[in-house]
């Protein structure tokens, strides 16, 4: 399913984030996951209505 691999990388850029020393960067990727996770969010609704 399309939405878990949003999910996925959503969880990735988070924990990616939370190692980075550059805080610029760090928060550019949390905003990303954000980002990620509302299109899974979308995507898992979109499918919901299709069933």
């Amino acid at each position: 399913m399309v939405s878990k691999e949003y999910s996925s990388t959503a969880q990735t850029l988070r924990r990616v984030a939370q190692s980075m020393s550059d805080p610029a960067i760090a928060d550019r990727l949390k905003v990303l996951a954000e980002s990620y996770e509302r299109r899974a969010e979308m995507t898992s609704h979109a499918d919901s209505a299709k069933n």
